[in-house]
């Protein structure tokens, strides 16, 4: 059982789960990439140790930076709250009231229209939490929209 299921309150349920969008991967994609170039390089046994090393440590560093970058982020939408979970060792988590939330914005260039990613907005009277690179943004947008109105419909 994950931390968002544990710290669910009384008749609270994940309604929608965001992920992070794969063109963040990119740059470690591309070390990676250029690592095993570098290391299939014809060479002479001399330069194989050296190069066998570097190569090696640019795939772990390639890989590492794909992980941080993760870091164990989840965004979820329930039924009463926007939750942002970050972090694997040290966690970090920010969670929103939908009832307190004023609007959405949703911000993409042109590669991220092409690719569906972008940055949602999520504004309340006193701050501002931007969730950068989302899959799919005008989903997750249209989802904290719904919630919030199923909210104000319950309380009517």
């Amino acid at each position: 059982m994950g931390y968002i299921q544990k710290n669910l309150m009384e008749n609270e349920k994940v309604v929608y789960e965001a992920s992070l969008h794969p063109i963040v991967y990119t740059w470690p994609f591309l070390l990676g990439l250029a690592a095993l170039v570098f290391m299939s390089i014809p060479m002479s046994e001399t330069e194989f140790v050296i190069k066998l090393i570097v190569g090696i440590m640019l795939l772990a560093a390639a890989f590492v930076w794909a992980l941080t970058i993760n870091n164990g982020k989840q965004y979820v939408i329930t039924t009463r709250r926007l939750i942002f979970k970050h972090g694997i060792i040290k966690r970090q988590s920010m969670e929103l009231l939908l009832r307190k939330c004023e609007g959405v914005k949703i911000e993409q260039s042109i590669m991220g229209r092409l690719l569906n990613y972008g940055t949602v907005i999520v504004t309340t009277g006193e701050a501002s939490s931007c969730y950068h690179h989302i899959k799919s943004p005008l989903t997750f947008s249209t989802q904290i929209n719904q919630q919030i109105d199923n909210l104000k419909n319950d309380s009517d």
